[in-house]
């Protein structure tokens, strides 16, 4: 191999390792929505209404939690995936960084501003064959990360 081919072997080789732990170190802000969503699970199990409430987007997820019944079984369905004690989710969790919920959440959000970026988190239930909960997450102009909503699988949602 002449020193000129392996002049260029050794750089392809470091261009190649180099945008792979680019790739490796960039998640697209899924950390974030799972770690507003692991919050907001807590706020849930911990029943801390006004660190929940801060973090609900919609009008029609705040009417759940504004009736007793709802909000105890919400309660008890998030203890079901998420450990209050030890401050985690009890299955794996991931983000859907690429999901449009723009057209949805028109005109159902309690803030007005822009919709910037949309996703949805999802917790696998850890027991089977129970549907996963989802996350679907929010964030409008000059906010932080928001629960539009959880549901229990993938359903088609109208939030108004």
């Amino acid at each position: 191999m002449s020193k000129k081919n392996a002049s260029w072997l050794a750089l392809s080789c470091c261009s190649l390792f180099l945008f792979c732990i680019s790739l490796a170190g960039c998640d697209r802000g899924a950390s974030n929505q799972i770690g507003v969503a692991r919050k907001f699970a807590d706020a849930v199990t911990r029943n801390q209404v006004g660190a929940r409430d801060s973090m609900i987007a919609t009008v029609k997820f705040r009417e759940y939690f504004s009736n007793a019944y709802v909000s105890k079984d919400m309660i008890t369905w998030f203890r079901s995936f998420y450990s209050y004690k030890d401050g985690h989710f009890i299955g794996e969790s991931s983000a859907d960084v690429d999901r449009s919920l723009a057209k949805e959440l028109e005109g159902t959000l309690i803030d007005t501003n822009h919709v910037e970026e949309t996703g949805i988190v999802k917790v696998k239930s850890p027991t089977p064959g129970e549907e996963s909960a989802y996350f679907w997450m929010v964030r409008q102009s000059g906010k932080p990360w928001r629960v539009a909503i959880v549901t229990k699988g993938e359903a088609a949602v109208d939030f108004r």
